[in-house]
């Protein structure tokens, strides 16, 4: 653990895939073709943490629909990037426009279409239901699945790691 908090200490950017990271994996149509997706409000708390700390956070989404920017509205999310093919790219892009590094991102996904993004950051995390070729690249695996509690447990490790508040500050 001494390890993993010597990387945490100096995250100044969340950054969080949505679909199966944000999300559980699933995807309400109605008949109408209208599409939904599920949050988790303990994962916002999360987000909200980490904003109260001045920590940047970021969602990088393949989506190429409103739903995830809707999400981070609501939250206050710092960095908002839909459509993204390389999310790598799409980093980059980020970290050229502000003084934030690559070993002070810390990134949280859960497929394939994470892991070249993830190799770039300083730490990285998934959901406990990530694929398999996700887990062995990750610094941590959390106790929780996609869209239910991993995304908060990471802003907690690293709010604890800069013994920064996990509660609300009024």
């Amino acid at each position: 653990m001494d390890k993993l908090n010597e990387k945490l200490k100096n995250i100044k950017l969340l950054a969080m895939d949505v679909d199966g990271t944000l999300t559980d994996k699933g995807v309400y149509y109605s008949v109408d073709g209208l599409a939904l997706k599920k949050f988790s409000v303990h994962d916002g708390m999360g987000i909200s943490l980490l904003n109260q700390s001045n920590i940047e956070t970021m969602i990088i989404s393949s989506d190429d629909t409103e739903i995830p920017v809707k999400r981070a509205e609501k939250l206050k999310i710092t960095h908002k990037v839909v459509a993204a093919r390389r999310k790598s790219v799409e980093i980059t892009k980020i970290l050229l426009t502000s003084d934030i590094k690559f070993q002070e991102v810390a990134y949280i996904g859960d497929d394939i279409n994470d892991i070249e993004a993830m190799e770039m950051c300083g730490f990285s995390a998934c959901p406990s239901d990530a694929t398999d070729e996700v887990k062995k690249v990750v610094d941590f695996v959390s106790d929780f699945p996609s869209g239910n509690g991993a995304v908060r447990q990471i802003c907690e490790i690293i709010l604890k790691a800069q013994e920064k508040p996990i509660t609300l500050i009024y």
